[in-house]
């Protein structure tokens, strides 16, 4: 039997001995990486509320070795390891978006694979909201209005459109207004139009 406790100390030790660091230099990102991984090879297979505790325990790395860190990689690595742990967790994908949220609006690190992870988290956490109650609590207008503005990064503006009416339509806010004028904008630009027609015959061709 897997001793809950245990792994409950193992965690909050580790916390305690890195309370408060930054992570500035690579000895130090490399010491806090080695021991998390050391607490996670001690239970490769965990079961019950044992991935809850670790899965919640990998999304704190996750956001620590990529905000601090810079260690997208490794940060990565751990938010994939927190949603396969917990896989149901709102909290989760929601800090997992929150940290790659000017990520993928930045043209410099945005990747196809980060795009298609914030798009995954946003839409688990919209279609988590299932009851009235948990759409006002989790504000599912925003969440919308979030989609839609990695959809506009990623160049996909007419599915951006549509999130940002999706917004508008649960609640009218000016964010989601503002970014709809823009993606008109976009969708109205002739030479969006006019690579939109130049892509759309290649693909009757093949």
């Amino acid at each position: 039997m897997v001793d809950i406790e245990k792994i409950t100390e193992d965690v909050s030790e580790f916390n305690k001995n890195y309370e408060g660091t930054k992570l500035k230099t690579r000895e130090e990102l490399n010491a806090y990486i080695s021991d998390a991984d050391d607490i996670l090879g001690k239970h490769p297979n965990p079961e019950g509320e044992v991935r809850k505790i670790l899965g919640k325990f990998c999304s704190h790395l996750g956001c620590l070795v990529t905000v601090f860190g810079q260690d997208l990689d490794n940060g990565i690595r751990y938010y994939h390891k927190s949603i396969e742990l917990d896989p149901e967790s709102y909290d989760i994908r929601w800090e997992y978006y929150t940290t790659l949220e000017e990520i993928v609006e930045d043209n410099e690190y945005r990747t196809l694979e980060l795009v298609q992870d914030a798009i995954d988290c946003l839409t688990f956490c919209i279609d988590h909201c299932d009851t009235p109650e948990l759409k006002e609590e989790h504000y599912i207008h925003y969440r919308y209005t979030d989609l839609g503005r990695v959809y506009m990064a990623a160049g996909d503006y007419k599915k951006a459109k549509e999130c940002f009416e999706k917004s508008l339509e649960i609640l009218p806010n000016d964010a989601a207004r503002n970014q709809l004028n823009a993606v008109k904008k976009k969708l109205g630009n002739p030479v969006v139009r006019f690579f939109k027609r130049l892509f759309s015959g290649f693909r009757k061709k093949g």
